[in-house]
């Protein structure tokens, strides 16, 4: 009788390689072949699931999507509103090794996007997905009831400034030790927050 194969984890088995292989090597390795080699399997295996480089690329980038979005909904929602949205952005900073990898992740992805539409579309689908979300917690952790360019400017300050931080973290780690990515967000939070954005 053949042998009956689970395609799921099957493909489970090689996103976790894609992940591998990009911390390891960076997006200038990540071939089908190293991808292969680190699922221990075969090329053709591979192209099975995925077509091409930049077929794995934009899954790496759906399973960090996912991966983050699972640990944030996840997470108990205690405290004040503020504290919530703390806890939630803190999410997207490398501060531990999971965390660092997929900001790796994302910054090779991210340059990607500039010279591939189809990758470009599959980032603006998650960024906007993510600017919803901290939309919504940024609203209800603001004073009294802010107005629309208001609020989404203050939403755009944030995620610019958890952007520059991942960057910079994965970039230099020596110079963005975790608890001054933890301070700085919360500066920045202090701004966004308290501080009179219109110019």
């Amino acid at each position: 009788m053949p042998k009956q194969i689970d395609h799921e984890q099957r493909r489970s088995e090689i996103s976790q390689a894609v992940w591998q292989v990009v911390g390891e090597n960076g997006l200038e390795g990540l071939t089908l072949r190293a991808v292969a080699a680190a699922a221990g399997c075969t090329t053709g295996m591979v192209t099975h699931y995925f077509r091409d480089k930049k077929a794995l690329l934009a899954h790496a980038r759906q399973v960090m999507h996912r991966r983050m979005a699972a640990r944030i909904d996840a997470m108990p929602m205690r405290g004040t509103a503020r504290e919530g949205l703390y806890a939630v952005a803190e999410q997207a900073l490398p501060l531990d090794e999971e965390r660092r990898l997929e900001a790796v992740v994302w910054s090779y992805f991210q340059l990607a996007t500039r010279i591939d539409p189809e990758l470009l579309h599959e980032h603006t689908a998650s960024h906007a997905s993510w600017i919803r979300r901290l939309t919504v917690m940024v609203r209800a952790a603001l004073p009294g009831r802010p107005e629309p360019a208001d609020l989404e400017g203050r939403v755009r300050v944030l995620v610019a400034c958890l952007d520059g931080l991942a960057l910079n973290a994965v970039t230099d780690p020596g110079a963005y030790p975790p608890e001054l990515q933890r301070r700085v967000l919360a500066i920045q939070l202090d701004l966004i927050l308290e501080g009179n954005l219109t110019p």
